[in-house]
């Protein structure tokens, strides 16, 4: 502001005003000045204080409002937010549910099995595929088939094996073929067809399959059947019913399926292990789909529960060409077996592979060599159940054995007494694991047509097998010696030496009744009183020479229940054998 600007400003002030500050008052403000430019009152606040507490609740109540509407909004944004989390998790959720269990899997480019431009199997191979249950890694094999294909001919032959059939398992010894898969796996199992099928050929490839989780992964399979088939379920002890026709069946009606055509139960023929055969060709036609690209998408959706030493398009090649084999090349076979029982195991099968070689048409091994291997086997026979001279009889019995060359079958290195006389039944003691002397005990069984094959390849001893025969092979070797040796009927009368009235004709229709049931083999001559009626204890009195004789009068002591065997020259009925009937017989 300039000076005169000042000047004109202060124009017309009267001079006796004096100055806002009087100097004589050290040029302060008079304290009572009523014509003061600022007033005191121009000083109170206590407006401002009013209106600055007014606008100060108002703010708070704004911001109030402004967090409580920042709140609505936030929980708004996080709600919408959780319906779009739930909206993805429904979506996605619906979509993992939907290709696990509804529909086929998407393949993408990396994962797409690349298809040769030829599917068809070139080539001559042998292969075995073996099924299983659900885990790979110590699989429970309920169905093992071998199969040569012949591309020339376009035809396939298979055979089905039990998997309770006896082999001479690699570095294992005898033991059912269906654990060779869990000891060593799909190789060892292709080892043990080699060494035990008697033909000069080679596995080439190998297929173990998780069958439950492949048939279910493949939408269940279709098994067409020419009859009903009630099915046992292992899993709870029920049974389902299979339908003459098309079946649409799960994963765990095809493990049921094997497992009940393997061999396992008694009372279903052997020969129908074929049957496996249409579970397999069902499931491989499933695989093989309807076109090359459905064939491929199939195989990756399967991937996992196969173990095999195929390469993924040999896979494709062979899963191709055996869907679309011609039912009349597609033949079938069941091994041909005998059955036997194992302590501990039940029934087992001892496999006849003489006639493989020419349903194969394998060359080399040839049946007649097959069945021209000539091992001896060491024995040893012990007399289990008391009856003298049995283990002697077995003995020669087993020594007239002999190979077509003939060479001796048995090499007899021990006869005599077991460490007691109470076995009831044989006993057939195998102490080696090789396949001929497997067979041995077999044959042996066979001979004796009585006993158990016990395993004890884990102890050792100095012969392969050991015989210990118990009252089953002396009751046999008893009737067999009656019906065999005798060559005349045996004559022999009964005396009553107890008292009690028509004893001996009573005793004398028991005796008939029993022995010439299958035949003629005695005649009781006459019944009659004995000197006396004193007789405790029944004699029966052999008269004449002859095993035969003897043995019947063993089998009599043995009906009658009582009664000591004697021998006498002084024949005057002129019979073989004479009974004097006691009070122990009356009495018993």
């Amino acid at each position: 502001m300039s000076f005169d600007e000042d000047e004109k400003k202060f124009e017309g002030r009267d001079p006796d005003e004096g100055d806002s500050y009087n100097m004589d008052n050290g040029g302060k403000k008079p304290r009572n000045s009523g014509d003061d430019f600022f007033k005191d009152e121009d000083f109170e606040f206590e407006s401002h204080k009013d209106e600055e507490v007014e606008s100060e609740g108002l703010r708070i109540k704004r911001m109030k409002q402004r967090r409580k509407k920042g709140k609505i909004i936030f929980r708004t944004i996080a709600i919408m937010l959780a319906l779009v989390v739930v909206a993805v998790g429904v979506v996605f959720g619906y979509r993992y549910i939907k290709n696990k269990y509804f529909s086929e899997v998407e393949i993408t480019e990396e994962e797409r099995i690349s298809i040769p431009e030829s599917l068809e199997l070139g080539q001559d191979i042998n292969i075995v595929i073996a099924c299983a249950g659900e885990n790979l890694l110590e699989p429970e094999v309920s169905s093992i088939i071998f199969s040569s294909y012949y591309s020339s001919e376009e035809e396939l032959i298979s055979l089905c094996i039990p998997v309770r059939t006896l082999m001479d398992i690699p570095g294992v010894g005898a033991e059912l073929v269906g654990k060779s898969v869990k000891v060593g796996g799909p190789d060892l199992l292709s080892l043990t067809l080699e060494k035990n099928l008697g033909m000069d050929m080679e596995v080439d490839y190998y297929i173990l399959l998780d069958v439950c989780n492949v048939v279910d992964k493949l939408g269940g399979i279709d098994l067409e059947l020419d009859e009903e088939i009630t099915v046992k379920n292992y899993d709870d002890g029920t049974t389902f019913i299979l339908e003459r026709g098309e079946n649409l069946i799960d994963g765990t009606e095809a493990v049921n399926f094997l497992k009940y055509f393997s061999g396992m139960e008694i009372e279903v023929p052997i020969e129908n292990v074929t049957k496996q055969k249409l579970l397999l060709d069902a499931i491989i036609s499933k695989i093989a789909g309807e076109n090359d690209e459905k064939l491929s998408a199939n195989l990756n959706l399967i991937k996992d529960f196969i173990d095999t030493d195929l390469s993924m398009e040999e896979r494709l090649k062979i899963f191709s060409t055996f869907s679309i084999i011609e039912a009349g090349k597609n033949k079938i076979y069941a091994l041909d077996v005998s059955s036997t029982e194992l302590e501990g195991e039940g029934v087992v099968y001892i496999p006849d592979v003489s006639k493989l070689a020419e349903i194969f048409k394998k060359e080399g091994t040839a049946p007649e060599e097959v069945a021209a291997v000539e091992e001896t086997v060491n024995l040893t026979i012990l007399n289990g159940a008391g009856t003298p001279g049995l283990a002697a009889g077995v003995s020669g019995l087993l020594k007239s054995e002999v190979f077509e060359s003939g060479k001796s079958k048995y090499n007899i290195l021990k006869k005599g007494d077991a460490n007691n006389f109470n076995y009831d039944t044989t006993e057939i003691l195998v102490y080696s694991g090789k396949s001929y002397v497997i067979e041995a005990a077999n044959d042996i069984k066979n001979i004796l047509e009585v006993g158990n094959i016990i395993p004890r390849e884990d102890e050792s001893a100095n012969s392969d097998i050991i015989i210990v025969l118990g009252a089953d092979y002396e009751a046999r070797a008893a009737e067999t010696a009656v019906s065999e040796e005798v060559e005349e009927i045996i004559k022999i009368n009964i005396l009553n030496g107890e008292g009690t009235a028509k004893l001996a004709l009573t005793v004398k229709g028991i005796i008939e009744s029993h022995f010439n049931e299958d035949g003629k083999i005695l005649e009781v001559v006459e019944t009659k009183n004995a000197d006396n009626w004193n007789y405790t204890q029944t004699e029966i009195i052999i008269f004449t020479s002859g095993e035969g004789v003897k043995t019947l009068a063993q089998q009599l002591q043995e009906r009658l229940g009582v009664g000591v065997i004697k021998y006498s020259d002084n024949n005057v009925d002129n019979v073989d054998i004479s009974i004097i009937l006691g009070s122990d017989y009356t009495n018993k």
